[in-house]
């Protein structure tokens, strides 16, 4: 009888990796226009071997009763009809099987993901032979399939010190360690299924994978530059080759790699976001603002993207970009009716920013009044409001915005400070001196403050003398 094959894919997930960190968002005053984020790569897709043809172990032969239902089976496992077998199997009181049949009966089971069926055929034959390897390494890739990887591992280890030392149960007790925070064990698991079949990609990326996790910088770079040798176009190499120069803050290799993987067809909403991210950061604001296009385009229904495309827009208003401003507000991608409150206000300075650099000063005081209305809270609306009276003479408006920014943490000295000059101006000393005195008290280390107190006092007494 000839061997069926169970295909198995472990499920895609998003390889963690070390996080990018950036500086803080555009509107408190910075440069990073996006969260820190992770290169997303997916796991690979694995093909484990099983021998279905239970019925051939010489540690678990059938019973001489069962030659009839292994004949009905043979033709059905040569044509890997596994839905057929199973019906079969169905019609069929499990304890009543040998532990060969119930093997087969699990290994078919897992092939049609039942999951806990196949777990209980296979934990019956272990029932009644405790040290058939085959059953183990079978019910470790049901817990594995069903991510209990504390359970899978028992089961591996038990295949192995039974006998079975095939790639395949090193690559899964391997995998099994990475999955459970174990990575400089997963590198020796994947080394040694390595050893065993030196070419099989499984084990290379996995063997990459751990020890990226485990921080073996030097290492990884070496095994994955090879690869890239050997699969110049392969553009998930490229991704873990952006990953690692992130974790090891080296920006600039980051933002190369992930070129070359969007040039070779990557095109995950998250890597775009990331790319968009790196140009920010690099100060290619225009190539960043059409990458974050792009992302919208790729995932245009998730809320995902509501932060990063405002800390986007207030980045390039904090660096003057206002081409690539426009251009991203133009596209339409910061659907304003589905933000926050918060975040509407804080669409609306940066449109105020861009009225005011297009010269729309009516505009930008209507963006401006829009953002308070919103945020009454936001101190640097208030500031930005303030100072727009103050620039159009408008003395008192600028007097009382800049009154309301002070009682805001966030902003308190700076807007005291500002309405201090305001009333320097004006020549009105007392005010300002009182003012900069209670910017001393939030900040006395301030040097600079305590300096300009004696100077106000100075021109205090001399404004009184002279007026006596």
């Amino acid at each position: 009888m000839q061997n069926g094959t169970v295909m198995t894919s472990f499920l895609k997930t998003a390889l963690v990796s070390a996080a990018l960190s950036l500086l803080s968002a555009a509107a408190s005053a910075s440069n990073n226009p996006a969260g820190t984020l992770q290169v997303t790569l997916d796991d690979p897709v694995w093909q484990v071997m099983l021998n279905n043809n239970a019925i051939a172990q010489r540690t678990a032969a059938i019973l001489p009763n069962e030659q009839s239902f292994a004949r009905q089976l043979q033709p059905l496992l040569q044509q890997k009809n596994y839905q057929a077998i199973a019906e079969l199997f169905r019609q069929r009181p499990l304890a009543d099987d040998s532990t060969a049949l119930q093997v087969l009966r699990g290994q078919v089971l897992l092939s049609l993901n039942r999951y806990d069926e196949a777990a209980k055929a296979l934990q019956a034959a272990l029932g009644k032979q405790p040290d058939l390897a085959l059953a183990h390494q079978a019910l470790s890739l049901v817990r594995m399939q069903q991510q209990q990887y504390a359970l899978a591992r028992p089961h591996l280890v038990a295949a192995i010190n039974l006998g079975v030392a095939d790639a395949q149960v090193y690559g899964q007790l391997a995998y099994i360690n990475l999955k459970t925070a174990q990575p400089a064990s997963a590198v020796a698991g994947y080394q040694q299924a390595l050893l065993l079949e030196p070419d099989n990609s499984q084990w290379q990326q996995g063997l990459l994978y751990a020890l990226i996790q485990s921080q073996a910088w030097s290492q990884a770079q070496a095994m994955l530059e090879q690869l890239l040798q050997q699969q110049p176009d392969n553009k998930a190499l490229w991704l873990q080759r952006s990953q690692l120069a992130l974790s090891q803050g080296n920006s600039t290799q980051a933002l190369s790699s992930i070129e070359v993987a969007l040039r070779l067809g990557e095109h995950a909403a998250d890597n775009l976001l990331l790319a968009a991210q790196l140009h920010f950061n690099s100060g290619s604001a225009e190539r960043g603002a059409s990458l974050l296009q792009q992302a919208v385009k790729a995932k245009p229904d998730s809320q995902h993207w509501h932060t990063p495309l405002l800390q986007a827009a207030s980045y390039l208003a904090y660096q003057q970009q206002w081409p690539a401003l426009r251009s991203l507000l133009k596209q339409g991608a910061l659907p304003t009716q589905q933000l926050p409150v918060k975040q509407q206000a804080q669409l609306a300075l940066v449109r105020a920013q861009l009225a005011s650099a297009d010269n729309q000063p009516k505009q930008a005081l209507t963006e401006l009044q829009q953002a308070v209305a919103l945020d009454p809270l936001s101190g640097e609306a208030l500031l930005t409001l303030a100072q727009w009276y103050e620039n159009r003479g408008n003395i008192e408006l600028a007097s009382i915005s800049y009154s309301r920014a002070a009682t805001i943490k966030e902003v308190q000295i700076p807007a005291l400070q500002a309405q201090a000059q305001l009333e320097i101006n004006r020549q009105q000393y007392q005010s300002a001196l009182r003012l900069l005195q209670q910017v001393l008290q939030v900040a006395p280390q301030r040097q600079d403050i305590a300096d300009n107190i004696r100077s106000l006092q100075q021109l205090v007494r001399q404004q009184r003398s002279g007026g006596a």
